[in-house]
């Protein structure tokens, strides 16, 4: 009787264990964790920006999350520094090629002192717009200026404070 347990225990343990990567992979959990994680993007042999991040996690679809504090540099085309931005955590969506950075999101120009801060904030890469519906507040050396929501240049040279209109579902990047 006792064997009996043993065998049907073993025979669970193994059927629990054998499955677990199919598993994964339909419930959306990661093919690849990273530590120490830093993606440079560049185009014709320019760097456009620098991601920086403690921990990575990839997806088969793509995706990538960064589910600790992150850093971005972008870099003028003279390959100095222009732009900082740090968040709370990153997710990328690879379908649309847009970046969300939430919690505590910071963005500075360094060039003319302008800061960005906002608890959300969406990057389109390709538009290279930025934009949020949520509460902002930009600082420049002679306004503080607060709203809701926001879309703007990528590099804060341009923006516009309100509510966004059609630029992005936030239900389908959560």
């Amino acid at each position: 009787m006792k064997n009996k347990y043993h065998f049907w225990g073993y025979f669970l343990l193994w059927v629990i264990l054998g499955f677990t990567p199919e598993q994964e992979r339909v419930y959306g959990l990661p093919i690849l964790e990273s530590s120490h994680f830093e993606l440079l993007c560049s185009e014709q042999g320019e760097v456009k920006y620098k991601l920086f991040a403690e921990k990575a996690l990839h997806y088969e679809n793509g995706d990538r999350v960064y589910p600790e504090a992150t850093r971005i540099e972008f870099y003028a085309s003279n390959q100095e520094v222009s732009l900082t931005g740090r968040a709370n955590s990153v997710y990328f969506s690879a379908e649309k090629n847009i970046y969300q950075f939430k919690g505590d999101v910071e963005l500075k120009n360094l060039c003319d002192q302008r800061q960005l801060n906002t608890e959300e904030l969406y990057w389109n890469t390709e538009a290279e717009t930025l934009y949020t519906d949520r509460v902002i507040w930009i600082e420049t050396a002679d306004e503080m200026l607060t709203g809701e929501g926001l879309v703007a240049r990528q590099d804060l040279s341009y923006y516009a404070i309100g509510k966004p209109q059609g630029l992005v579902d936030a239900q389908s990047m959560e």
